[in-house]
């Protein structure tokens, strides 16, 4: 073991006799992880220590700070936890035998109080994972050595050796604590972005959740973004934990700065736009309105940076899939607008750019009109994309109007698995003819929560009625590209579903924000 520069070397027995307060384990540690491998490893080393007792063993390597007048341990925690389980199974099996003992448990203390309340629940009842399987096992290890009791106690108590090394503040501890683990079982970029958050939000008082994760690391790279001169496209744990250092954390007004902005963005999580972003996978493209919101433009209110910056992208990211462009083209240009918003340029600037960049690369950015037909009905391009379309229509169509995009569902209006009904009232009975019909836009349709399971295969007429109930209580998803003519559907078949269509594209077109631009 690598013993730290200027450590002191101490025993349990003075370890436990100086600290009298508690020992506490720091927000930043990962909870208790100890498996197998590692607990047979301590009962042997508890076996061998009894053979010689002359022998100083088990070295123990503590880094720790002095807060509130306790010991917190930045490493070491595996270690401690496992002791205390182990006494307390000598505790246990010393009442059953009969033998009196004079060891005492750590007060061990977590600052995680979800931590806290789990290792609690374990040394009163002893049924909290993970330490259950931990504690059972070295229960059943003293059973079958307890005339060796007190020899374990020795050992505890004169031969384990720990070597303490104090740091200066938590700021410190946690720098070590990122080292020794880099070294040894990484800490995930959401570990590292998590006990760094929650660390200062108890130590400023701040309460901000990283419950959700991917929401909280996801506005943290749009953070970084937006502060860094140049993103490089590297978002290690090192740089994360050197931009919470120097541009979140630094002190409480910098902190709550970024809380105020973390909670911006996550209020525009379930945002229509937002939905679109996602349905068309592009999920880079999320960087424009984080960095919009953390500039305080909210784009849920804001129609001029909506459809003059944030619609046009989507559509020329939906386009570039439609050719098979490559993602690498989509990221340069996030990285200009991300650019050129961060220097001042207002959104007529930034759409006068798009109409550029377009217009130099057609054959990446624009899609004649036919191609964009043809791809509506093709089931090749993705439902996904399909679906974002006929969304972006609907917040173009409601300017003022508010989608519930948590109940949006797509309707198959000829249905993924009809029933005989279909056949029997002339549509394709084969699979290979059904396909090219069931995910065309034109058989599309947005309502404002399902149709009832019992009737969604069933034949057109049966689910008329639901159709019309649905739509009836959700006005704002009726656009002319979101309505549909049920007497013609089932009247035309096929032909409606093309020339719907058909309509469909030239709507979208003439109807999206830089759509004939881009549309040819």
């Amino acid at each position: 073991m690598i013993i730290q520069k200027n450590a002191v070397s101490t025993t349990y027995e003075r370890l436990y006799s100086y600290q009298n307060q508690k020992i506490g384990i720091p927000i930043f540690q990962r909870f208790y992880s100890w498996k197998e491998k590692e607990i047979y490893q301590f009962k042997e080393d508890m076996l061998s220590a009894i053979d010689d007792k002359n022998k100083d063993f088990y070295f123990l390597d503590f880094i720790y700070y002095m807060e509130d007048g306790k010991i917190k341990l930045a490493d070491g925690q595996q270690r401690i936890v496992t002791l205390n389980n182990f006494i307390k199974a000598i505790q246990k099996v010393s009442g059953e035998e009969k033998i009196n003992i004079d060891i005492k448990l750590f007060d061990i203390e977590y600052d995680n109080f979800s931590n806290q309340a789990k290792y609690e629940k374990h040394f009163t009842k002893y049924e909290t994972a993970p330490f259950k399987k931990v504690y059972l096992d070295l229960l059943n290890f003293v059973r079958t050595n307890k005339t060796r009791i007190n020899d374990f106690i020795y050992v505890i108590k004169n031969n384990i050796h720990v070597y303490m090394k104090k740091c200066n503040n938590a700021d410190d501890a946690f720098d070590i604590f990122q080292q020794i683990n880099t070294g040894g079982k990484p800490l995930s970029k959401d570990e590292v972005i998590k006990t760094a958050i929650d660390q200062y939000s108890s130590a400023f008082s701040v309460p901000f959740s990283t419950a959700n994760m991917k929401d909280v690391k996801a506005s943290l790279i749009s953070f970084y973004k937006l502060k860094t001169p140049s993103f490089s496209g590297n978002f290690g744990n090192m740089e994360i934990m050197t931009f919470l250092r120097n541009e979140v954390t630094k002190d409480k007004p910098t902190f709550q700065n970024f809380v105020s902005s973390m909670t911006l963005l996550s209020s525009l999580s379930g945002s229509a736009i937002y939905q679109v972003i996602n349905y068309i996978n592009r999920i880079t493209l999320l960087d424009v309105p984080n960095v919009l919101s953390l500039m305080g433009v909210d784009i849920n209110t804001d129609r001029n940076w909506l459809e003059n910056v944030v619609i046009p992208l989507c559509l020329m990211s939906v386009v570039l899939t439609m050719n098979g462009g490559s993602p690498t083209s989509f990221r340069y240009l996030l990285n200009d607008v991300i650019s050129k918003i961060k220097s001042g340029e207002n959104y007529k600037q930034i759409n006068e750019y798009l109409i550029t960049e377009i217009n130099s690369n057609q054959s990446i950015w624009q899609i004649s009109m036919s191609d964009f037909t043809n791809k509506l009905g093709d089931i090749s391009v993705p439902r996904g994309i399909k679906k974002a379309l006929l969304i972006l229509d609907v917040i173009c169509k409601n300017v003022s109007g508010t989608i519930n995009v948590s109940s949006i569902n797509l309707e198959h209006i000829y249905p993924q698995r009809p029933d005989i009904e279909w056949a029997r009232n002339g549509w394709p009975s084969s699979q290979s003819l059904r396909a090219p019909l069931i995910d065309n836009i034109g058989n599309y349709l947005l309502l404002c929560s399902s149709v009832n399971k019992s009737v969604s295969n069933k034949y057109i007429t049966d689910k008329i009625p639901q159709y019309n109930a649905i739509i009836s209580s959700d006005r704002i998803l009726q656009t002319p590209i979101n309505t549909v003519d049920f007497h013609l559907f089932e009247t035309q078949k096929e032909t409606y579903i093309k020339n719907r269509q058909n309509e469909i594209a030239k709507k979208l077109q003439a109807g999206l924000p830089l759509g004939p631009v881009i549309i040819k």
